[in-house]
């Protein structure tokens, strides 16, 4: 079952390319170009791809096939601003850097193509723009909310959120100014898309069992703190904000509130109810089906702000691992077998929160190759753990009296127990020759010891 999974991710990871593609139009930044209709045009792709993988899995075929039709042209990145406003005599302006040096659809030094909508509360399309922003330049658009241009019916949101497409890769932040005669900013950077990124860095699920974190909020003295929350995901959700003691017992569950696709709760004053206290909130999807087409999906951040002056800083919602994910970071070692495989090995494994990443050490015996150090990544999944070689190549010596092989070695244990680790094993490689087994390790020490 867990296989299958795997293999819907990568396959919704590849719908979400395709339907982007098809979806989208290289027409953004060109003059008489209906805005409106592009932005949505890719709001829908996002969503597509948003929706129940194993119900999108019967288009795949289809949307790849009229992906290659259409060519490289259209958007691959998209970053979210979850918090702008020009209300109350605030404004904010944004910066965009384009990071890319070098392009397989441009060539060296490309320029990259951005559409910018933002969305109000409401989560209706107010106003688009189209930017085009050189390699290495950063474009700061000043005042964005009125250097966008109200799509018909918008034109009235004073606050709301960014969804930025690009064609290259960039990076986005935001200057909150909420006192025009200090003129003191609160930065805010943009939450890339993190839908199909490894699962320490799926920032949106906010399900009760990991659920968003806002660091620290404060309703003390002269400090208050804002909460923006937004659903960019495919289907409505009821979204619950608890408020957390410093010491971090829940003190108080703020009455739910209800979000549909696109749509943004934003209070002035989160902990209002609990005066003269500071503390974490948690935010939580209450009612997220994962067997429903639709499901929402949130992005949060928090502005802590000065009722008596114009400081002001942002705390962006950080996504909890999941309650039952063990903090298994270490140096372990142990023995790896199989019918052609007898050898002790020493493994160090970092971790952010779901993800591992490591060394992985062969120190004696038998092993299917001739390398002995690989670098190795893996997951945290419902309790099991995932681990992959992630070189694929033996034999590649500078001499060239080698010929390379390509294979893949994995390890997979169901669950740990105490401070072990145990599993199987498997091993290919294209010669057509293949292994399995199982491993025990045992976890001996810090990575970084403390004498």
């Amino acid at each position: 079952m867990r296989t299958l999974q795997r293999t819907i991710w990568c396959l919704s990871g590849l719908l979400l390319l395709s339907s982007a593609v098809l979806a989208q139009n290289r027409a953004i930044g060109l003059h008489g170009v209906d805005q409106w209709q592009t932005m949505q045009d890719r709001i829908r792709a996002i969503r597509l791809s948003l929706s129940n993988p194993t119900a999108s899995l019967s288009k795949l075929p289809t949307q790849v096939e009229q992906a290659n039709q259409e060519g490289l042209g259209g958007d691959n990145f998209v970053n979210i601003i979850p918090f702008v406003t020009s209300a109350n005599g605030a404004r904010t302006n944004i910066g965009i850097n384009n990071f890319s040096q070098s392009s397989l659809a441009q060539g060296e030094s490309p320029s990259a193509s951005v559409a910018i909508g933002l969305y109000g509360p409401s989560g209706n399309l107010d106003r688009t723009g189209a930017f085009s922003v050189r390699s290495n330049e950063l474009r700061q658009i000043n005042g964005i909310i009125n250097a966008l241009t109200p799509v018909q019916g918008g034109g009235a949101a004073t606050t709301g959120w960014l969804l930025i497409f690009s064609d290259e890769p960039v990076t986005a932040w935001a200057s909150v100014i909420l006192d025009e005669t200090s003129n003191d900013p609160a930065m805010l950077v943009a939450i890339a898309d993190q839908i199909f990124k490894p699962a320490a860095f799926v920032e949106s699920q906010g399900t009760p069992s990991n659920p968003l974190l806002i660091h620290s909020s404060v309703k003390r003295g002269a400090f208050k703190s804002r909460l923006a929350v937004v659903n960019i995901g495919s289907g409505g959700g009821r979204v619950s904000v608890k408020l957390h003691t410093q010491r971090g017992v829940l003190q108080e569950t703020l009455p739910a509130v209800d979000l549909d696709p696109s749509e943004m709760f934003v209070s002035d004053d989160i902990r209002m109810s609990v005066p003269g206290t500071f503390g974490p909130i948690t935010i939580e999807v209450e009612n997220l089906d994962p067997e429903d087409d639709g499901i929402p999906r949130i992005v949060a951040t928090s502005l802590i702000e000065s009722t008596t002056g114009p400081f002001a800083g942002f705390l962006p919602a950080f996504a909890l691992p999941q309650r039952t994910t063990p903090a298994m970071a270490g140096v372990w070692e142990g023995s790896v077998t199989g019918a052609g495989t007898s050898a002790e090995v020493s493994l160090t494994l970092y971790q952010e929160r779901d993800m591992l990443y490591g060394r992985l050490n062969i120190l004696s015996g038998a092993f299917p190759t001739t390398d002995r150090f690989f670098s190795v990544k893996g997951d945290i999944i419902e309790g099991s753990v995932l681990l992959e070689v992630q070189q694929v190549l033996d034999d590649c010596s500078s001499t060239g009296r080698s010929p390379c092989t390509m294979f893949a070695y994995r390890m997979f244990a169901e669950s740990l127990s105490g401070s072990s680790m145990s599993g199987d094993t498997v091993y290919v490689d294209r010669s057509g020759r293949s292994d399995s087994g199982s491993f025990a390790l045992k976890r001996v020490g810090a990575i970084y010891p403390s004498e």
